[in-house]
């Protein structure tokens, strides 16, 4: 796990400047505190910022083939390069070191531009031949490593974050308003997009190659794509996901230092913790925020630990710690998300980080195997749609409100029953979406007026398109695994575990896995009182039953308590006083009004402040990069609490 970046002037054939590099490398130190190297070769230059986990003295990069024509950096890891190694001695390559980069190396020797099919693991990386003046770059299957990129008029460049490539001549980091619509309305920006006008992520199972006098060519090398078989049998499936997922395990336990695992108590941290637990000694780690009557996961993650036999670590945090950190982790963000989460996320990396350098966590299962209690929603009214008329379903919908006076229903079971008779694309803008009235209350009027042509779940229906497939449901999991899983979970969780220094691997995105995954018919994943079902069934040898039928939960966070307290005012002051990007986008009268509806209990009010919290953050701290060409300062945030830790 490391930091990248680099520069390939291709159009100029201008010689980089070393300074350039160096200052892209320095704002990610963080991912990166074993060490840096740097690769000049005229209009070439690479960046490395380094965290040692395999190979500790042999790994260090820019790393070099046996011939000095090829050049790697790399961020992530290659799980399978032993098999890889062994594959390539009976073709005659012999490794000089014990390090997963040099199997990339040699892979790309022995199969040319098909190495990345060769690769199980997840990663970003850019390889210079030398010899043909080419520039790769790569990012894994699933998205589980980001890449950044732009392209300039003297050629490209790329890093691991958004953050080092602020300030490079040429790279155009204002606010690309149509992002920010997505944002608001999804919690966050859909790749290839990000949120600045120049800049592009790079997506999944993709390959880009630059040469001097090329337009840039891409290359899809792996595509997911639900094709359920309906030749097997449930045990036959439940046999093959044991075989896999255990495979998988085997895999991410390969590091030379210390590893532990994130741990809540659920079905997937569950199944990770006791399948490591069965041949090794592991660290479990949990968060939470301790609040009286709040919903936590300390209880189930301790019970689970005592039962699998893990040291076990838990982190309460009060309500002021957990505001802290949600505005500090705001602004360590390359993209802003509505995601409040984070805040306990880069609260347990930072406990994990005392302990081990690589946690192994349960991010993919919910996507792959139908987690989510919307999958179970729509497939029950997918269900309803094939028994009743669609005349039937179009008269509910008008007759909600007046069901919910008599029978009180959640305001999303009232969303849901409205659109029994909507097909499932316009049913579903996504697992995390912003309410488009209160939308357009919160807009500047300009920005309303200049927006008002465009629709933002057009992303999102570019994704369905793409998705293909008979089931609907699947293609809504094929959605979620293409944008709210890459742009939100794993991008999360790959910028708060480095900003702690921690390795962060995920084994249910192992691609053979999700291959799988892909195959299994929703029949067998999701019913209309059960969701994974199938995959419970397959790993139940180490599921408790209580932990097998528990609710889902995630990192529960009392935001609506958080906003009603002095930290709320503190929210407000913030949100008052907008840094330059954020200035011109809100009606703060508007915003004053939900805040004060919120106090004092005329609405709840707490996830859209939330989220125009984090932007504020994020934006401040994009601004202060922007102005300034070093490292940048973390944002502070009032009181600065305490830890317990025990």
């Amino acid at each position: 796990m490391c930091g990248i970046a680099g520069q390939f002037n291709y159009s100029s054939r201008a010689p980089v400047d070393r300074v350039d590099l160096k200052r892209m490398a320095s704002r990610m130190g963080h991912r990166g505190p074993d060490g840096e190297g740097y690769h000049l070769d005229g209009e070439l230059g690479l960046a490395h910022r380094r965290l040692a986990i395999i190979d500790l003295e042999g790994g260090q990069q820019p790393m070099t083939s046996r011939d000095g024509s090829l050049v790697i950096v790399f961020n992530g890891e290659i799980f399978n390069y032993l098999e890889i190694f062994a594959e390539l001695a009976g073709k005659g390559f012999q490794p000089r070191t014990r390090s997963d980069t040099e199997a990339i190396l040699l892979a790309y020797e022995a199969f040319g531009l098909e190495f990345p099919k060769k690769l199980n693991g997840m990663f970003s990386l850019a390889l210079w031949d030398s010899r043909k003046r080419r520039l790769v770059i790569v990012r894994d299957r699933m998205g589980v490593k980001p890449l950044y990129y732009a392209q300039t008029k003297d050629g490209l460049v790329f890093a691991s974050e958004l953050k080092a490539l602020r300030g490079t001549r040429g790279v155009d980091t204002s606010l690309d308003r149509e992002a920010f619509d997505d944002f608001m309305t999804l919690g966050y920006v859909v790749q290839p997009q990000s949120i600045v006008r120049g800049v592009r992520k790079l997506q999944p199972g993709t390959l880009m190659i630059f040469e001097a006098g090329k337009d840039p060519g891409t290359q899809v090398f792996w595509r997911l794509q639900f094709a359920p078989d309906e030749s097997k049998s449930g045990a036959m499936w439940e046999e093959a996901i044991r075989s896999l997922f255990d495979d998988s395990v085997r895999l991410r336990l390969r590091s030379d230092v210390p590893l532990g695992v994130l741990l809540s108590g659920g079905v997937d941290s569950t199944a990770i913790a006791a399948t490591v637990a069965t041949n090794h000694s592991v660290d479990s780690f949990c968060v939470g925020v301790d609040v009286p009557g709040a919903l936590n996961e300390f209880e189930w993650a301790r019970s689970t630990a005592a039962r699998i036999g893990t040291r076990h670590h838990e982190l309460r945090l009060t309500p002021e710690e957990n505001g802290a950190l949600l505005i500090e982790s705001s602004g360590l963000l390359d993209e802003p998300l509505a995601e409040p989460m984070i805040a306990q996320l880069l609260a347990v990396c930072r406990l994990a980080r005392k302990h081990v350098t690589v946690v192994l966590s349960g991010e993919g299962s919910d996507e792959t195997w139908f987690g989510y209690y919307a999958y179970r929603t729509m497939y029950a009214i997918e269900l309803a749609q094939r028994l009743l008329p669609k005349a039937a379903l179009e008269r509910l919908g008008p007759l909600v409100d007046r069901i919910a006076t008599l029978m009180p229903f959640s305001a999303k079971a009232q969303k849901h029953l409205r659109n029994l008779a909507e097909p499932l694309e316009r049913r579903y803008l996504g697992l995390n979406y912003f309410d488009p009235t209160l939308k357009g209350k919160i807009y500047a009027p300009a920005l309303r007026e200049e927006l008002a042509h465009r629709d933002a779940r057009e992303s999102m229906q570019r994704l369905y398109d793409d998705a293909g497939g008979a089931e609907a449901i699947s293609r809504m999991a094929a959605v979620d695994c293409r944008g709210w899983l890459v742009d939100n979970t794993l991008a999360r969780s790959d910028l708060m575990s480095m900003a702690a220094s921690v390795e962060l691997r995920v084994p249910f995105l192992d691609y053979r896995l999700v291959e799988l995954a892909c195959r299994v018919p929703a029949r067998f994943k999701v019913r209309p009182l059960d969701q994974k079902a199938i995959l419970k069934r397959a790993l139940r040898d180490r599921l408790p039953s209580e932990v097998a039928r528990r609710r889902k939960v995630g990192f529960p966070t009392p935001l609506r308590l958080l906003f009603k307290n002095a930290w709320g005012k503190e929210a407000e002051d913030a949100l008052m006083n907008p840094t330059r990007t954020s200035a011109d986008l809100f009606d703060r009268a508007f915003i004053a009004r939900m805040f004060a509806d919120h106090r004092e209990g005329r609405n709840d009010y707490s996830m859209p402040l939330v989220q125009l919290l984090m932007f504020e953050y994020w934006a401040r701290g994009a601004d202060r990069l922007d102005s300034s060409a070093g490292t940048p300062e973390p944002p502070t945030a009032r009181p600065p609490g305490r830890a317990d830790a025990r």
